[in-house]
């Protein structure tokens, strides 16, 4: 493999990496939703809904910082190879 070829697959890692946290907080927060829709329905408890939210806000919390360590990866992925070719005065 090339350098360029690796370049492309890290990239391409990072990119599902940040594409997958994001979608985990938005199912998240679509889930809380209808915990919170089925609880105003009278359909579930609220003591089950509690311990519902929570789990989902961990998930949620956890898939962030997991996006933000990814994406400060990343950056410094950037910063590196840029500073790797930059010529020296």
């Amino acid at each position: 493999m090339t350098a360029i070829e690796n370049a492309l697959l890290v990239w391409l890692v990072i990119g599902i990496g940040i594409t997958a946290g994001v979608f985990i907080v938005a199912r998240a927060a679509v889930q809380i939703a209808e915990v919170s829709y089925r609880v105003l329905e009278q359909r579930l408890d609220p003591q089950v809904a509690t311990r519902q939210t929570i789990l989902l806000t961990l998930a949620m919390l956890l898939a962030g910082a997991a996006v933000a360590v990814i994406a400060a990866i990343s950056i410094a992925f950037f910063l590196g190879s840029l500073l790797q070719n930059a010529p020296l005065q």
